[in-house]
């Protein structure tokens, strides 16, 4: 079994590899060797799920969330390289691409299977470098996006490092399944966050998201839904659940206030990047805010610690991923036909692009909560989760539902204008005919988009699997939901086949009335202005003005501080002797202070 997973990692590395030195104007090869490939992943990760529900060793860590992860990570790998094959068609990186695709596939596998620490921290590394190649793949201009996403990325890696290193030296063991916590000190607590920061930088929470937002304008969209949306988000939250649920242990008693913070992080990251998304007016920027507040319901949930928001979170990490991508795949059709993603600039493509128009709804509607798409139920396990904890009576409880109410609510607010602004209005003009993506570009959509249904009507699925993987049983049976759920089924089946028998009938197309008046150009409703009164409310508008000026983004707050220092230290080299030997005879008098004193 060992050397059968170990054959697989070599796989994905010399497919990757042999990719590479395909030229890229050979066509079809690449393709076929990386879907290929990808197909075998995931044949693998299924084959696992059914026979193998254990496999643990000290390098493998091998159980049902662990391959339930790994057969997402390559379906979303398999359902990227279709996208591509239109997406990227004649593109002049293309071997580049599909090597990176295939290394980013088998170090996101080794990190999910790893339970030796020490390999894990080793594939760990791996993504971090292999995102920063495939975001250089868009062009000179995300170069610097780039640079600030592995600075990010890959210093967070750092404090893995020092967690890893500090875990190892606590118990002497490197297994994830041999390792316990329970945190009584200031170094067990510094191991604690430094493992927390590792895992959030890498999912995108708050206040480590801006590398986000950064890349997504310059960034092509099929990377956006790849990395940032879908894989991130799984490798991120899987790490930040096995930090909690593995290797530290949970009191209420002593840990409260540990569990506290991470709560606290889970609710601004959701109000803060959702105020942040409602005000965006580039399509992609407004998807990659929503894509940094989704984690904060997740953390939310986990760090509830108790069944409900536990499984109602990792359901939420799964969710998230599946809409996510459907959400950046369906902006990468729209920019695609139309060469553009400012939403000022879109309008009236919905009857151009049905497929498009169709899956980006049922995106919008399961991202922002609405039944019956898969969306509504993880972020009700959570909000039951939260309601449990309300009833020790503890204030904080009522302010975390408070949080993920506004995020839900501006959420869908958000999705609305999205939805008037892109696909609904008067058609505007565009430099290419409008009209829908070719079939390798339709077929990743309808897959996520069916998946939002299905994991809506069958949610009991995935929640048994997080479940029985986490043994946070619920307390509730929420099978009582599946009566209501085949009624709302019902009346859509219902629904649509009254569509199809009046399809037909002719109606009365008359223009709208109003008041009389010849209508103008002028008079058309915008989807974007009335949400620019939004940045301009008091309460708000000192907020807005500080995220343009990057006041908010820990990146640039560094970069500020090292360059104060820098200017500093420049100062004191004057090129003046005396100066140079003023400074000499003070650190002599410094250092013989020290000595004396010691």
């Amino acid at each position: 079994m060992e050397r059968i997973i170990i054959g697989i990692f070599f796989l994905g590395f010399i497919s990757g590899l042999l990719c590479r030195f395909i030229p890229s104007k050979v066509k079809y090869l690449k393709e076929i060797i990386s879907g290929l490939v990808s197909i075998i992943y995931l044949a693998f990760s299924i084959l696992l799920f059914k026979n193998t529900p254990y496999y643990i060793t000290e390098i493998f860590l091998i159980d049902r969330f662990s391959i339930f992860i790994s057969i997402f990570v390559s379906l979303f790998t398999l359902l990227t390289l279709i996208y591509s094959f239109s997406y990227f068609e004649n593109f002049e990186n293309s071997n580049r691409y599909y090597c990176y695709i295939l290394w980013t596939l088998a170090s996101s596998i080794g990190a999910v299977f790893s339970n030796n620490l020490i390999l894990f921290s080793v594939f760990w590394g791996i993504l971090a470098i292999t995102l920063y190649l495939l975001l250089n793949i868009s062009g000179e201009e995300n170069a610097y996006p780039a640079k600030k996403t592995m600075i990010i990325v890959g210093g967070s890696d750092s404090f893995l490092i020092f967690g890893i290193c500090g875990l190892i030296y606590l118990t002497g063991k490197y297994t994830i399944t041999d390792i316990s916590i329970f945190i009584a000190s200031g170094l067990e607590i510094g191991i604690f966050f430094s493992l927390i920061c590792a895992s959030l930088a890498k999912a995108g929470c708050m206040p480590l998201h801006t590398w986000i937002p950064e890349i997504s304008e310059k960034t092509d969209s099929i990377i956006m839904a790849y990395l940032p949306a879908s894989l991130d988000k799984l490798l991120g939250i899987y790490l930040f659940s096995r930090i909690l649920l593995n290797l530290f242990e949970y009191n209420p008693d002593f840990h409260s206030q540990l569990w506290f913070l991470l709560r606290l992080i889970g609710s601004l990251t959701i109000v803060c990047a959702v105020l942040m998304a409602i005000v965006q007016h580039n399509m992609k920027k407004l998807l990659s805010y929503h894509a940094v507040s989704q984690v904060g319901y997740m953390v939310l949930g986990i760090s509830c610690a108790n069944s409900a928001g536990i499984v109602g979170g990792l359901f939420h990490m799964l969710n998230n991923s599946i809409y996510k991508s459907l959400l950046f795949f369906g902006a990468g059709n729209i920019e695609k036909t139309t060469n553009e993603v400012e939403l000022e600039k879109l309008g009236g493509i919905g009857k151009f692009m049905p497929i498009t128009f169709l899956t980006f709804l049922i995106g919008s509607l399961s991202i922002s909560g609405v039944p019956p798409f898969n969306g509504f139920f993880s972020k009700y396990l959570i909000y039951q989760g939260l309601f449990e904890r309300t009833k020790s009576g503890d204030f904080e409880w009522s302010i975390w539902i408070i949080c993920a109410m506004i995020g839900s609510a501006l959420t869908l607010a958000s999705f609305l204008k999205i939805i008037h602004s892109v696909f609904l209005g008067h058609k505007k003009d565009y430099l290419n005919e409008v009209k829908e993506v070719s079939l390798s570009m339709r077929i990743p959509v309808i897959i996520l988009s069916s998946l939002c249904i299905i994991f809506g009507f069958g949610f009991i699925f995935p929640v048994r699997v997080f479940e029985n993987s986490t043994n946070y049983i619920l307390d509730k049976n929420f099978e009582y939901l599946i009566p209501s759920l085949n009624l709302i089924f019902v009346s859509l089946i219902f629904g649509f086949i009254i569509y199809l028998i009046f399809i037909g009938i002719k109606e009365r197309k008359v223009g709208t009335f109003i008041g009389g008046e010849v209508k103008l150009k002028e008079m058309e409703m915008s989807g974007t202005e009335f949400y620019k009164t939004i940045e301009k409310e008091r309460f708000f508008s000192r907020m807005y003005i500080g995220a343009k000026n990057k006041i908010f983004d820990l990146y640039d707050d560094f970069k500020r501080i090292l360059f104060y220092i820098g200017q500093g230290i420049r100062a004191t080299h004057t090129g003046v002797l005396p100066t140079y030997l003023t400074w000499i005879l003070f650190g002599c008098i410094l250092l013989f202070v020290i000595f004396m004193k010691f």
